[in-house]
């Protein structure tokens, strides 16, 4: 006779387009906050930050293999609130505590070389992103004097030069969120010299000009993050009052704001994201408590997970029926082995924990709100996170 597994009532609410974090494998170096990253080629990299103090370690990510490998560390000084992005292939740095230089990383080569000199004022917590194959770099601080700039600068890789472009036309700031859609950039949020920002602007590359959108939504905050999947972008996360984890979807058609699934964790700042496919990514930065080496996966397409393995390899674990009705099984190919399971909602409050179970025990889901939720096995040897529906 198989068990059967009691729940307690409990209410959920979820993100009206089906969206959902998935932890991942944590970050291979040491817990950190504003540490700078990107994606090349299909494989994340994240390097420098301050963790007891600056690094210049650098990392790289494998989503297929969900894996961390260190590759080699950033050749200037060792930093913090950097800025990085991607333009053809190769990752592009612009630093602080390293004067005005630039650097670009090779993953094919697995080197640093120093390219043209970065003709702004130095500078920390500013905004990149990337246009029709040319890096835009601006904003920032630079010191105490001079703490807030609003300039924006265009890098040519092909040509190795720097050419000023229209600045922002609004408060000068540091500590923006930014993301790019096309021949389009978005930045908004960030820190001035009359308190935290919420406005929002898109800068159009062809006609070198801004123009004010909806004000994000979530409310004034610095030290946020941002990336685009799927043609939408999203920013999230950051400082309020307190660190937040909520996150909000923007659609450039319309100019609007919908709330997505906030991050499982409590408020994060300082983190990195980075877009890989249909999929974002985002780990590390500070909590209020602890640097973190947390890493996860965003998906906009949670009818893709509902079957989905996610986690350790060698191990294939299904749960069925799913979408649940009444009661759930989680099947897997060794009878010998057992664990524990646990269940949260997407927002990362635990349903329950650590439950021990047993092959094809049947979990009686009746008295589950309808939603999405999240289930992990685990034991000595193995875990394994998967997505759970429940529709009654």
């Amino acid at each position: 006779m198989k068990n059967i597994l009691l729940l307690s009532l409990l209410t959920i609410s979820f993100s009206t387009y089906g969206d959902l974090w998935i932890p991942k494998a944590n970050f291979g170096g040491q817990g950190r906050a504003d540490a700078v990253g990107c994606a090349i080629n299909g494989k994340g990299y994240i390097g420098t930050g301050y963790t007891t103090g600056y690094s210049a370690d650098w990392w790289e990510y494998d989503p297929l293999t969900d894996a961390w490998t260190q590759k080699a560390s950033f050749t200037g000084n060792s930093m913090v609130e950097a800025t990085c992005i991607t333009i053809m292939g190769k990752a592009y740095l612009l630093p602080f505590n390293n004067g005005n230089n630039f650097y670009m990383y090779d993953p094919t080569t697995n080197n640093w070389t120093m390219k043209a000199t970065f003709p702004g004022l130095q500078r920390q917590g500013a905004i990149g992103f990337t246009i029709d194959n040319k890096g835009y770099f601006g904003l920032g601080g630079v010191n105490s004097v001079n703490p807030h700039q609003n300039d924006l600068w265009e890098y040519d890789p092909i040509a190795d030069s720097w050419v000023q472009k229209a600045s922002l036309p609004a408060a000068a700031r540091m500590f923006a969120a930014a993301f790019s859609i096309g021949l389009k950039g978005y930045i908004g949020t960030g820190s001035s010299s009359s308190g935290t920002l919420s406005d929002f602007w898109e800068y159009d590359a062809l006609m070198d000009t801004w123009s004010q959108k909806s004000n994000f939504p979530g409310g004034a905050r610095f030290e946020g993050t941002a990336f685009s999947v799927g043609g939408f972008g999203f920013m999230g996360g950051g400082y309020g009052t307190l660190p937040k984890n909520d996150f909000w979807r923007y659609d450039v058609q319309t100019d609007t704001w919908s709330s997505i699934a906030p991050l499982p964790h409590v408020g994060v700042v300082e983190t990195v994201c980075f877009s890989i496919g249909n999929y974002a990514y985002l780990g590390t930065g500070w909590d209020g408590n602890i640097f973190m080496n947390q890493f996860w996966q965003y998906t906009t397409d949670s009818t893709a997970l509902s079957a989905q393995e996610i986690g350790m390899k060698d191990f294939y674990l299904t749960v069925y029926p799913n979408p649940v009705k009444d009661y759930f099984v989680i099947q897997y190919p060794d009878n010998t082995i057992r664990g524990k399971i646990t269940l949260t909602d997407i927002n990362g409050k635990i349903i329950f924990k650590d439950i021990p179970y047993t092959k094809e025990d049947k979990i009686n889901s009746t008295s589950l709100a309808n939603g999405h939720y999240i289930l992990t096995f685990k034991n000595n040897s193995y875990s394994k996170t998967t997505k759970l529906i429940i529709n009654h």
